[in-house]
């Protein structure tokens, strides 16, 4: 399905090549490109299920992924008999199997990064009613 709007279009083709989103609306013609409206153009249903549809294309179109796939079912396998399951080991053990699963074309294409909020600072007393310890009813 490609999109009607030539834009979202081009903003969906980057998007999928890996061009980070305010580059990518840039190339797309639009001339605002502050963070908050490139993004909220990159969140768009249609945009996000083009962007999911030419990666699937993309990777269904690349040479035989097979030898790739198990080269990373393999470093699973062999981190899970030399990490001896700890926190760490299985984290990286699930990312390979993730990594294998998403070129087999099992699993969704990575969601695009959110951006961080901005901090607040806390007064004290704000902090104290947080995070200070209650104390029982009974102390």
């Amino acid at each position: 399905m490609v999109l009607d709007n030539r834009r979202w279009e081009t903003l969906a083709q980057r998007l999928a090549g890996d061009v980070p989103f305010r580059q990518a609306s840039k190339q797309a013609g639009y001339g605002h490109r502050w963070k908050e409206r490139a993004l909220k153009r990159t969140k768009r249903a249609d945009v996000v299920a083009r962007v999911a549809e030419i990666r699937r294309a993309k990777a269904l179109e690349a040479a035989d992924l097979t030898p790739m796939i198990d080269a990373l079912m393999a470093a699973a396998k062999n981190a899970e008999e030399k990490l001896e399951k700890t926190p760490a080991g299985l984290t990286a053990i699930r990312g390979l199997l993730v990594e294998a699963a998403r070129l087999k074309g099992l699993a969704p294409p990575p969601l695009p990064a959110q951006p961080s909020q901005p901090r607040r600072r806390m007064t004290d007393e704000e902090w104290m009613e947080t995070f200070a310890p209650k104390l029982g009813a009974g102390a």
